[in-house]
């Protein structure tokens, strides 16, 4: 009876005697249990909270002798089950896909590892909110540490993945990490070049001694690439040198400092007119959902908080839309698409469609170089359609790309899996992970396995062991649009095939539209409701188009605080919200 690892009894008395037959009735009961089972062709039971499992790999200490297993059938009935056993599930990324994968990913099944630079998940379809000062930043975050997610957690960056060894080669982020000033994701503000000795990745200017963390492997059995993407500049002069982005928190956080700082610059007795002018000019060039709601939001902030507060800048303040389309929110319909339109333009904002930008540099406009960077004034904006126009803050919320890791880290394959060399004896050279054309996802199956191609022989390989889902993915046939809700599903999908192992038997992904939502400012937002089910039939005849105005706006909110991840934070964002109504927004500048 010692290797069953009983719980301690307490010294004397009749309890402990009570206990041992206590234990001992649980060892007879799934004896004769699993006898039954035996009997009816079944090979497991669930054992006994009270019993614990024997390590296999510490045989020669603590397994039983078959001598003790003859005697004691009680050892027999027990299923040995070593927890180092289990495959192990490394996910890069931290994202809608990693941390939703995270959350619905078996525990009893898997050993889930989660690597990402950043320790927390954004809830971002409320991150222009925390801009604003509607909502606090830490209401919008939840943390990868939890008692309730159950995965493991490495704080690093990932360099490159060996498919032959079934590792991935970190670099260790915790100092660098974004929540200090240092840049949020490196490979996002570092130039990096191909290394061809061992497709990884490097900078080619010098990094400080301390900004290098520690390199080091983590094997898996499954990798699932969830990465996300980076913001397209488009290789605009001066775009990733003084734009400010907004995909993080770190972002939020410092376009609401700014706005906070313009108005203090422009305050001063000292400031000219002119000036003031520049730095109460707000730019948001993209208008997508984010840069659109981002407008919006900034929008309600100054209207209705900041000019109380400055009473002297009271209407000096712009708010301007730029993008290269002819239209808002071109992924709604048209009519609702030209009621954002109107509905910003009457609110004060400025619509800017086709419009193209050449360049972003610091200085005031029409003024002879060099320029350089100081945060005291403003910045110039130049586009092909008006010239250079006086700033004092440029977001830039314009589409995706693919990051440095997926666009050089996962290219060339050098040490090919065993079983690559066994279905190509013939082909060994030439192998490279498979992607998209003109974007450089990832191109997957159906069921968002990473593939492998040859160009030279025009043969392909599914790695079963490899997953990539999100923005850093895409489907060879059906895409579903790069949106939170997609990778969501997408993660939720993969997760339940994992769990019941049946990957290869089960049907591909199918997106499910569950309708798109946009704020537009001033209590006014726009829902699109799907009315197409997957055969091309309409879903229900009596239902609207779409909804505009207040009626959006209501259920923006409901929908968006009920997706909230933990009832800490939806309580916390419905208590920051009936705040705002009677206190206002927090203005700090921090």
């Amino acid at each position: 009876m010692r290797n069953l690892a009983l719980p301690p009894l307490s010294p004397g008395g009749t309890g402990k005697w009570c206990r041992l037959m206590h234990r001992g009735f649980h060892i007879q009961h799934y004896s004769r249990l699993r006898s039954k089972q035996l009997s009816r062709g079944r090979s497991t039971v669930k054992p006994s909270r009270h019993l614990s499992y024997t390590n296999p790999n510490h045989a020669a200490e603590t397994s039983p002798s078959p001598t003790t297993l003859a005697k004691n059938p009680a050892y027999a009935s027990l299923p040995l089950r070593d927890k180092s056993r289990k495959e192990r599930v490394v996910i890069l990324g931290s994202g809608w896909g990693g941390y939703t994968l995270s959350r619905k990913i078996s525990t009893a099944e898997y050993d889930c590892t989660v690597i990402s630079p950043r320790s927390y998940f954004v809830f971002t379809p409320l991150l222009t909110d925390t801009a604003a000062g509607n909502l606090d930043f830490s209401s919008i975050v939840e943390p990868l540490r939890d008692k309730k997610n159950k995965a493991d957690f490495i704080q690093a960056a990932a360099r490159r993945v060996d498919f032959k060894k079934k590792v991935v080669i970190c670099e260790a982020s915790v100092v660098k990490s974004g929540v200090t000033e240092t840049p949020r994701v490196e490979e996002t503000e570092r130039t990096y070049e191909e290394g061809p000795e061992t497709g990884s990745m490097r900078g080619k200017e010098h990094l400080r001694q301390w900004e290098r963390g520690q390199t080091f492997e983590v094997p898996y059995d499954k990798l699932v690439v969830a990465v996300g993407c980076v913001s397209q500049t488009f290789s605009t002069p001066g775009v990733r040198e003084n734009a400010m982005f907004f995909k993080d928190i770190g972002d939020s956080r410092r376009v609401k400092r700014r706005v906070r700082e313009c108005f203090e610059l422009a305050a001063l007795p000292i400031t000219t007119e002119e000036m003031q002018k520049h730095l109460l000019h707000f730019a948001i060039v993209g208008a997508g959902p984010t840069g659109t709601e981002l407008a919006a939001t900034l929008r309600d902030f100054i209207t209705r908080n900041m000019e109380e507060l400055y009473p002297m800048l009271r209407g000096k303040a712009c708010m301007t839309l730029y993008d290269v389309a002819p239209t808002v929110l071109s992924m709604f319909d048209e009519s609702l698409s030209r009621y954002a339109m109107e509905t910003m333009s009457k609110d004060g904002i400025n619509i800017r469609t086709s419009h193209h930008i050449e360049g972003l540099r610091w200085g005031p406009p029409n003024t002879e170089g060099p320029h350089e960077m100081d945060p005291k004034g403003c910045l110039t904006l130049k586009t092909k359609e008006e010239g250079e126009v006086g700033v004092g803050i440029c977001v830039w919320a314009t589409g995706n790309t693919m990051n440095k890791f997926v666009k050089y880290a996962l290219n060339e394959v050098d040490d090919l899996p065993e079983q690559v060399k066994n279905a190509y004896p013939e082909i060994k050279n030439g192998w490279r992970v498979k992607k998209a054309a003109k974007v450089g996802a990832l191109l997957v199956d159906g069921h968002f396995r990473v593939q492998l191609e040859n160009e030279t022989n025009n043969q392909s390989f599914v790695l079963k062991d490899v997953f990539a889902i999100g923005d850093n993915a895409m489907p060879e046939t059906g895409a579903p649009p790069a949106t939170a809700q997609a990778t969501s599903q997408e993660a939720k999908w993969l997760a339940e095939r994992l769990n019941r192992r049946d990957i290869d038997q089960a049907p591909g992904f199918s997106f499910r539209n569950m309708g798109t939502l946009a704020y537009i400012g001033n209590a006014n937002a726009l829902m699109q409701i799907p009315h197409e089910k997957k055969n091309g039939t309409r879903r229900n005849p009596y239902l609207p188009e779409g909804l505009t105005g207040r009626m959006a706006w209501l259920v923006w909110k409901v929908a968006y605080l009920s997706m909230s991840i933990s009832w800490r934070n939806r309580m916390r964002i419905l208590f920051r919200w009936l705040n705002n109504r009677v206190f206002g927004n927090d203005i700090s500048r921090f």
